[in-house]
């Protein structure tokens, strides 16, 4: 997979999981999956050929399973291969949200 393609497919994942409602950004902790692309770090995101993971942190409202569920489907149509989804952390609802954060 060409280094292009790779951060094409690493954005549209952030994009989908952070369109989510409920999805407050990327957990971005120590131990969590990096990805590591030219030019910058994106924490929270893995993708390999076969299989991916991604670490949020979402709302603390309703059903928190449902909505990492809806977190999984929209990571795995956007990554093209099942996507493990873990809750890094969750916050009051109303939280304002972030987007993916990367460094440079």
């Amino acid at each position: 997979m060409s280094e292009q393609t790779a951060a094409d497919r690493v954005d549209r994942v952030i994009a989908a999981v952070t369109g989510v409602d409920g999805v407050v950004g990327l957990h971005t902790g120590l131990g969590t999956p990096t990805t590591y692309l030219p030019g910058r770090t994106v924490k929270g995101v893995r993708l390999g050929n076969t299989a991916g993971v991604v670490h949020v942190v979402l709302e603390l409202k309703d059903r928190l399973l449902d909505r990492a569920e809806r977190v999984r489907d929209a990571a795995s149509a956007a990554a093209g291969v099942p996507v493990d989804v873990v809750v890094g952390d969750v916050v009051p609802s109303g939280t304002e949200r972030r987007h993916g954060e990367r460094q440079r």
